[in-house]
């Protein structure tokens, strides 16, 4: 299978639209804060909002600029890096350098040690967060690809900012549930109190990732990340799916990406701390192959169960992380099988990049957003040039 070329998409300049541009202005904030707070009565006043954005998105971007955003960089980096690896070359270093230190100069401020979120303004149903709120589902890109830039570099800059990431995860992050092994940590700091089960796999993740990195404190790190572990496993559901939330209250969902952020987390925490992860990874694989998948498609659906109503059939974004845990997983056919799709549904070899979502009535919006998802699907691309590398 050929794979198209994704040097250009490495960098330095990496400012991008993105589908929540109109989602981040005072209207668009408005809007959500009122969805939340009435619920579907509010449709006539959100749905033309929606519409607007979904069928004439470039209209929209005339008004609304470009920016930048932390994960994106973090994957650049990271991508770029598998390509050094694949090929070694200066240039590959020197891009993932240019992002590294963006990331070193855009940590988010006011915090106990480094961090990154968003990088815009969001409503969500547990309210408002400012541009700089940090995140525990972007923070650990962004220390992943900076011990990984000084692995290459050997600069301390890139070490000591990936380190003090411990600090804000013990002293800005707050414990929101205990339970004799088990523990769950809030979504960034504030007042969120319900269970987001992504969010604490990435906790996991990344106090294991620190650990390796500190083996003065390897064992307090890893204990605490084997309490976050218990808590994702207790909350998978028989059939091997995860909510979103670990409850059964209203606006709780299961999908694609969400669900491949958990296995991603636990695949990595599991060769991290040498814990044997594979039955509920292979238990969740089976539940997102057998349910999300389509067979005429062969791409992944978004939702299985879903809080609103949508108009989309297929996104990148879904596609770009199941390839990932199929990869991780050393599912080299069925990543194989998909990725193919998603250069048949998804590239636009006129402008050598992907396309955003795919809509129920099979229309591509060929928005190329960076964030979501073309640089999850360029890193995805990074490690599968790497995997048939080393021959699988």
């Amino acid at each position: 299978m050929e794979i198209p070329s994704i040097d250009h998409l490495l960098g330095p300049d990496l400012c991008t639209h993105d589908p929540y541009d109109l989602w981040k202005t005072k209207l668009g904030l408005w809007l959500r804060r009122l969805y939340y707070q009435n619920g579907i009565i509010t449709a006539p006043l959100v749905a033309p909002f929606f519409l607007l954005d979904l069928y004439a998105p470039r209209v929209v971007r005339a008004f609304i600029g470009p920016q930048e955003y932390p994960t994106v960089r973090a994957m650049a980096v990271m991508a770029a890096l598998n390509l050094h690896q694949i090929a070694p070359d200066s240039k590959y270093v020197r891009l993932a350098e240019i992002s590294a230190d963006w990331l070193l100069e855009h940590q988010s401020p006011g915090y106990h040690g480094a961090c990154w979120g968003l990088n815009f303004p969001w409503m969500t149903k547990g309210g408002y967060y400012p541009p700089t709120t940090p995140f525990i589902t972007h923070t650990p890109y962004c220390v992943e690809a900076l011990f990984r830039c000084f692995d290459i570099t050997k600069k301390e800059k890139y070490h000591e900012a990936a380190l003090s990431t411990l600090k804000f995860l013990e002293m800005d992050l707050s414990i929101i549930f205990e339970e004799n092994d088990k523990i769950a940590m809030g979504y960034g700091p504030g007042n969120e109190n319900r269970i987001v089960v992504n969010a604490n796999s990435y906790a996991m993740m990344l106090y294991a990732l620190l650990a390796t990195k500190m083996p003065e404190l390897c064992d307090t790190l890893l204990q605490k990340a084997r309490r976050l572990y218990n808590l994702v496993v207790a909350s998978q559901n028989q059939d091997g799916s995860w909510l979103y939330y670990r409850d059964a209250n209203a606006g709780n969902f299961i999908d694609c990406f969400h669900s491949c952020f958990v296995m991603k987390n636990l695949i990595k925490y599991g060769k991290l701390a040498g814990v044997d992860v594979i039955p509920a990874v292979d238990k969740g694989l089976g539940y997102v192959l057998e349910n999300f998948v389509d067979r005429k498609y062969h791409l992944a659906r978004r939702f299985t169960v879903s809080a609103n109503p949508s108009f989309v059939k297929f996104d990148l974004y879904d596609q770009a992380e199941l390839i990932n845990v199929l990869l991780l997983r050393g599912r080299q056919q069925d990543a194989e099988t998909l990725l193919q799709a998603v250069l048949q549904h998804f590239y636009l070899p006129e402008k050598r990049t992907f396309g955003y979502q795919i809509d129920v009535f099979g229309l591509l919006n060929k928005m190329s957003y960076l964030r979501w998802a073309v640089m999850p699907m360029t890193l995805v691309l990074s490690e599968y040039l790497k995997s048939r590398k080393s021959g699988y």
